[in-house]
């Protein structure tokens, strides 16, 4: 029987690998304070970035110089920079003060022949990046940015929700700018959807918070693919 593994409804670290925090002496540890670069674009650094503390986010630079989000990478995520794609022009920054530690590809291999279960966890941390941008890219060719800003909404409160008082509530801080690099939406949109549907009594956003009032409206909205 094939284990089941949890699917992300955000970019955010994906499956932990914590069983490597045993092995971090065989590693290079480095600090960053917030908004400190930790890869620029296209550099070649040919190792694995284990994160200890903090938080790191994964942007990709376009050709015009525009900043796109890709994940945040939290405690015991990695950002495997051991092989770098052509004209990859990845970038990884401190969202927070943070420590990592960098395997080389020799370090690893030492890692894992001394706990093969770790190869297991690595595994298992891939698919989970895989199959979350795989629905990512579905929802791009089935939604608009708004129907998959309502379908974000939606799979939250599936995933995270509880009812309480006849609403439901959803425990998480996620600003409106997160919220516009994950769904591709200018910010301003964004801010403007929230306030149709706090109008609307359907949706309301605060800052630690989200409570849906109207599930079954929420639902119909993005299954109709009513651009809101």
């Amino acid at each position: 029987m094939g284990e089941i593994l949890k699917s992300f409804v955000l970019p955010d670290t994906f499956y932990p690998v914590s069983r490597l925090k045993n092995y971090i002496h065989l590693g290079t540890k480095r600090s960053y304070s917030k908004g400190q670069a930790v890869l620029l674009p296209d550099e070649v650094l040919g190792k694995m970035i284990f994160v200890l503390s903090g938080r790191l986010n994964v942007s990709k630079i376009t050709d015009d110089g525009r900043e796109k989000f890709v994940y945040s990478a939290g405690q015991y995520c990695f950002m495997d920079r051991l092989f770098t794609f052509e004209n990859d022009h990845m970038q990884i920054v401190a969202a927070e003060d943070s420590q990592v530690c960098l395997f080389s590809k020799e370090q690893l291999l030492n890692v894992f022949a001394q706990d093969l279960e770790i190869v297991i966890d690595v595994l298992r941390h891939y698919d989970s990046k895989a199959y979350y941008f795989l629905n990512l890219s579905n929802e791009i060719n089935l939604y608009s940015p708004s129907v998959r800003l309502l379908h974000l909404f939606y799979e939250l409160c599936q995933s995270q929700g509880k009812y309480n008082n006849d609403v439901w509530e959803v425990e998480i801080q996620l600003t409106n700018r997160k919220i516009s690099e994950i769904t591709g939406l200018h910010f301003v949109t964004v801010s403007k959807i929230l306030g149709s549907l706090k109008k609307e009594n359907i949706l309301r956003k605060r800052k630690n918070k989200i409570i849906i009032y109207d599930m079954e409206k929420l639902k119909e909205l993005f299954e109709e693919g009513i651009p809101y």
